[in-house]
């Protein structure tokens, strides 16, 4: 038995995996959509919400406020979001998404992207669920462990 499977190291291959993968993604949606990865993920947070701020985006995203800023700053300045004053607090502002962050988002979600493809074809549809339910635990047990740190 190698020392890798006696020993996995699950942060190392994590960050190589997300990395390439992110790369990847990151070129066919670009060529697919006229946006990347972490951009969708942002308009599509928009769109699921009725009012959300860039602190709140930054929290849900699990992203700091200044990769927050600068890339609301670049999904406004390319039309795919406004900012608006908050309904419920005049001072503050609040993101929307726009048609054409609509469009970025139809044409994303529309066209699969090859990389997807070629992961559900190796692992198989019930693995990456899987995966997925495995991964979402990780960010669980990841976030309860910053609770603690800030806390104590």
């Amino acid at each position: 038995m190698s020392q890798d499977t006696k020993n996995p190291r699950i942060y190392s291959r994590l960050q190589i995996a997300a990395q390439l993968y992110r790369k990847v993604a990151d070129r066919q949606l670009v060529e697919a959509a006229g946006i990347t990865a972490p951009q969708l993920g942002v308009l599509t947070r928009v769109a699921a919400a009725t009012a959300l701020n860039q602190t709140s985006l930054a929290r849900d995203l699990r992203l700091n406020d200044s990769a927050i800023t600068a890339m609301v700053r670049r999904l406004i300045g390319l039309g795919m979001l406004a900012k608006t004053r908050s309904q419920s607090d005049s001072r503050a502002w609040v993101l929307k998404l726009t048609d054409k962050g609509q469009d970025a988002i139809d044409r994303a979600t529309t066209q699969p992207i090859a990389i997807n493809q070629l992961i559900e074809a190796e692992l198989g549809a019930e693995a990456l669920v899987t995966l997925t339910e495995k991964l979402n635990r990780i960010i669980t047990l990841c976030d309860q462990e910053q609770t603690v740190e800030v806390e104590g």
